[in-house]
């Protein structure tokens, strides 16, 4: 009972230390986006002489909504896609599997994916973009929806083999529920727990995601993503750090919302999807 305590004890001081940790740099970033360049060179960590929303009145001028907006139309309809058009992949793969070696044979190439480096890709992705002219937010989405197949369509099989049982497929078919109806009815309310959990990883990813933005959008100023208006405006204001900083700030607020909504399903949907 005494080690047990103890390791408890351990366990929490170390938790403790890893957010105090993690905080410091998030609440640094905050308070420097209300201080003034000279107040962030002249004391980094110190609270500034006084508050002011300069820093953010000058972003708003240089039209950080736009790219903000160009971000949240990538971010929804990206995730959007992943969690529509997978777990119906997913669904058929996990219930056809282990009868028919097509379908395992489909699943494993699928997710050998996960194991192929980014690096590998990027520069034939890049110029197969360009030739298709889809160097666009349009075409961002469709890449995103690709890549995401490989990890997504893993957590989305693991789960269903073994949070869904057959079972509720012969009983809607008995009721006479089609295919689709009954996934659509029934096998998909089911997994919103895994749901929730890919639309936190996709949503952190596609939001923050700096490398295939630059690599598509970066010839047309008018498509960029927050990072990469981020990349390119500290870039152009190298020695101006108050409005570096509100950027930040602006581009932490809406995926730390998303997040807290959801973070309650993430342990439970990585669990069940990650283990049969």
């Amino acid at each position: 009972m005494k080690s047990k305590k103890q390791n408890n004890i351990v366990a929490y001081t170390v938790l403790s230390i890893g957010i105090f940790l993690m905080l410091i740099p998030l609440a640094v970033t905050i308070i420097s986006s209300f201080k003034t360049t000279k107040e962030i060179t002249g004391n980094f960590f110190g609270l500034p002489e006084e508050w002011t929303l300069s820093n953010y009145e000058r972003l708003f001028n240089d039209g950080i909504v736009h790219y903000f907006l160009n971000s949240a139309f990538l971010t929804v309809v990206s995730v959007g896609l992943i969690i529509l058009v997978i777990p119906m992949a997913a669904f058929a793969i996990a219930r056809h599997m282990d009868r028919k070696k097509v379908f395992a044979i489909m699943y494993t190439l699928l997710i050998i994916g996960m194991f192929v480096p980014f690096q590998v890709i990027m520069l034939p992705m890049a110029k197969l973009m360009s030739n298709l002219g889809m160097t666009n937010l349009v075409g961002l989405t469709i890449l995103y929806l690709t890549y995401a197949i490989p990890q997504t369509l893993f957590l989305y099989v693991g789960y269903i083999k073994t949070i869904v049982p057959t079972e509720m497929d012969e009983a809607a078919a008995i009721d006479g529920a089609g295919r689709f109806m009954m996934y659509r009815k029934i096998i998909f309310p089911l997994m919103k727990p895994m749901h929730a959990t890919v639309l936190i990883i996709n949503a952190l990813w596609v939001w923050n995601d700096f490398l295939m933005p630059l690599l598509v959008l970066n010839r047309d100023s008018s498509t960029w993503t927050m990072p990469l208006f981020q990349y390119n405006y500290q870039g152009q204001y190298f020695s101006d750090y108050g409005p570096s900083f509100a950027s930040y700030v602006v581009g932490i607020i809406p995926i730390l919302i998303v997040y807290l909504i959801f973070q309650k399903n993430i342990i439970s949907g990585m669990t069940s999807g990650s283990v049969k």
